[in-house]
């Protein structure tokens, strides 16, 4: 008996050395940028205008600033601004393109005389500006001083809405000096000919023996002339190591979407490359998309695991299913659990552990000594809640980098995030790393290459990174670069009343397309006062953005923050504990719920809500259903809606009086402004 079970661990430790070795998913960053032609014209700035002005470009305000000059980049033109610090109101030179919706690219060369030498937070920049019609702008980042050209860019700049937009060149604020810009342009970036997706095995590409053995991956084929040959198909196929096809299918070439699927069922445990390609009628292979490595596994491989997601993207942390509570934090470090507990005047992991949270991120551990984050893990792990070490830092050309005092960080970010990962993951309450908090797409391919670094390094973890602040419309570029994606809206700015609460939900859908519905998504709802306008969420705005991420489909909360800007700055006592009073009541309901959420998407309503109203339906583990609903408007509005099956009573489980229900099927709703219902249909 001694010698089966040594055996069988010596198994299970071979199957996790053989992930440690090599990890599933994308087998590299190879997203190939396609751009299209410039969409600006006379872009050098070659061709004139009546008066020595530049021809296509309006130059607003005081045109008199501007010149045509022989100090070119290229050609034998640029566009020369100066004077700027005599004016009343800011110059910029402009032109209007029309975009159809997709990913941009802005750049142009400067080079600049003194330019803002006596006038502080001045320069000049490019912009891609919707207004008015759009209440939406995108700038690069301001330059200033003196210097030879120097590119002013700003890439893949997610366009949603089709229509007008204004590429602005000029002056932010009035700087002195001068400057001159030459061979501006905006490109659309395309997507690949043959665009791949892995849809399912979803963690990692980790094809688990005891799950669904239906290999599913998502493709686009562009509207290409390769695409449009007569007799082009798609070939996917599933490949060993080796380089022999195990399993093949072929799909019509034509331009579109479509989904491939792959019987993996007869392939035994090993590591195999999922493979599309867009193939010519005489065989030739026309395009290759991303490849991906699926790794078939016993599901007893998932035993030392801390955490990994199923087909239907729920979590499991340490082996149980779990709706995702997550807080964050920010603490000092100590060695003692004690003082961890307590916390500063009391408000500690023991005040934390009030609330049903399961997982919670601090980030000012990032770079906290080794032991000291071993005690950190003890004591929440002991109160139920799983770790994600902050790690967004780990890049040799982050400024905090040189504050990481691991001997690791003196081989390098990759070797440093390896250590980390292995390190870390051998504690039972390490869930796995926080990798990106509000970034732009341009550093994705350094976050993929954190990603894979961690993921071969702690393979039964997560890393979660979280988009917004502007990038959120960038969503579908990172699905590769990480586990679990997260958005962070956060509407409250203006007196209550004004503000768009169902931003939430807005950005939740941005999620859920990004990822396909093939990942979890973890939201960020608003715990802090971001404007002293809007001040703190009350319970009630607390409940509705939390419910409105539920009903889009998030499987997982987090709130900002229990720490700095959040609860840790109210000074008054009384509203201290009434500020975390409102966060335990909202996530306790949730918690009740959690059984319910974790179940299938259920059909409670013939033919779905839609319009107005956001719906989710389900059916708990007893046979009864649910329906959540929310009003994505700022006034009242009502619905009324059949059921798939008969109900003979309705409850609404905030208290309120139940919603008129008859002949047992006609249901008749109302919605406050942005209202949220949790009804149960017995």
């Amino acid at each position: 008996m001694i010698r089966l079970a040594l055996a069988l661990v010596l198994l299970l430790f071979g199957a996790l050395t053989v992930f440690a070795q090599k990890v599933g998913g994308p087998t590299e960053w190879s997203r190939a940028e396609r751009p299209g032609p410039n969409l600006l014209e006379n872009a050098g700035f070659e061709a004139k205008a009546a008066g020595a002005a530049a021809a296509r470009w309006a130059l607003g305000v005081a045109p008199g600033l501007w010149v045509v000059d022989a100090a070119a980049r290229s050609g034998e033109a640029s566009l020369k601004l100066s004077g700027v610090d005599g004016q009343s109101r800011v110059p910029t030179a402009e032109q209007t393109v029309n975009l159809t919706p997709g990913f941009y690219t802005l750049e142009g060369w400067a080079k600049m005389a003194g330019l803002g030498a006596t006038r502080e937070r001045t320069g000049v920049r490019l912009c891609l500006d919707g207004r008015p019609r759009l209440h939406w702008w995108k700038c690069t980042d301001l330059a200033r001083g003196t210097g030879d050209w120097r590119l002013l860019r700003l890439p893949l700049i997610a366009v949603g809405n089709p229509g007008p937009y204004r590429v602005t060149v000029g002056a932010y604020g009035l700087p002195d000096g001068e400057v001159w810009f030459d061979d501006v342009s905006l490109v659309q970036v395309r997507r690949p000919v043959l665009d791949a997706y892995l849809l399912y095995p979803n963690f990692r590409g980790m094809l688990f023996d005891d799950r669904p053995q239906t290999v599913r991956l998502s493709m686009v084929v562009a509207d290409d002339a390769e695409a449009r040959q007569t007799g082009a198909h798609v070939r996917v196929s599933l490949l060993d190591e080796g380089g022999a096809a195990r399993v093949t299918r072929q799909y019509e070439g034509q331009p579109g979407r479509l989904v491939a699927e792959l019987d993996a069922a007869g392939l035994p445990h090993g590591s195999y490359r999922l493979r599309a390609e867009l193939i010519g009628q005489g065989g030739e292979a026309l395009e290759r998309a991303t490849e991906y490595r699926v790794m078939k596994a016993a599901a007893k491989t998932r035993a030392r695991f801390a955490a990994w997601y199923d087909e239907r993207n729920v979590t499991y942390l340490g082996g149980k299913p779990a709706f995702v509570i997550g807080l964050y934090n920010t603490s000092g470090y100590t060695l003692s659990r004690q003082d961890y507990a307590r916390g500063r005047d009391g408000w500690g992991n023991a005040r934390i552990a009030e609330a049903p949270v399961n997982m919670l991120i601090n980030y000012w551990l990032g770079a906290a000594p080794i032991p000291a984050l071993q005690a950190y893990m003890d004591d929440l792990h002991d109160r139920g809640i799983y770790y994600l070490q902050t790690v967004n830092f780990y890049h040799a050309d982050d400024p905090q980098y040189r504050t990481i005092q691991y001997p690791a960080a003196k081989d390098g970010d990759d070797a440093l995030n390896r250590w980390v990962a292995k390190t870390l993951s051998a504690h039972r309450g390490l869930v796995g790393f926080y990798t990106a908090d509000e970034r732009p797409a341009e550093v994705i391919p350094q976050v993929f290459r954190q990603h894979r670094a961690l993921s071969e390094a702690a393979p039964g973890t997560l890393n979660y990174a979280v988009l917004g602040n502007g990038w959120e419309e960038q969503a579908p570029l990172w699905r590769d670069a990480l586990d679990v994606m997260g958005l962070d809206p956060y509407p409250i700015t203006k007196p209550r009343g004004q503000n768009n609460l169902a931003e939430v939900g807005e950005f939740t859908r941005i999620g859920q397309e990004a990822v396909q519905r093939s990942r979890p998504l973890w939201i960020v709802i608003q715990y802090f006062p971001l404007t002293s306008a809007g001040g703190w969420p009350t319970q009630d705005e607390l409940r509705v953005m939390s419910w409105m991420a539920i009903i889009e489909g998030a499987q997982g909360l987090f709130y900002w923050s229990f720490g700095t800007k959040g609860l840790a700055w109210v000074k008054d006592p009384r509203e201290r504990e009434q500020r975390w009073h409102d966060l335990l009541r909202v996530t306790k309901e949730i918690k009740v719920l959690e059984p319910v959420l974790l179940a299938e998407d259920a059909a409670v309503l013939a033919g779905g809500a839609g319009g107005t109203i956001r719906a989710l339906g389900k059916r708990g583990p007893d046979g009864v259903r649910y329906l959540f609903a929310y009003n994505t408007k700022n006034g009242p509005a009502s619905a009324t809606w059949t059921l798939a099956e008969p109900a003979r009573a309705v409850e609404d489980l905030d208290g309120a009086a139940p919603p008129a229900l008859s002949d047992g099927t006609r249901l008749a709703v109302e919605f406050g402004p942005y209202a949220v219902k949790r009804l149960r249909l017995r």
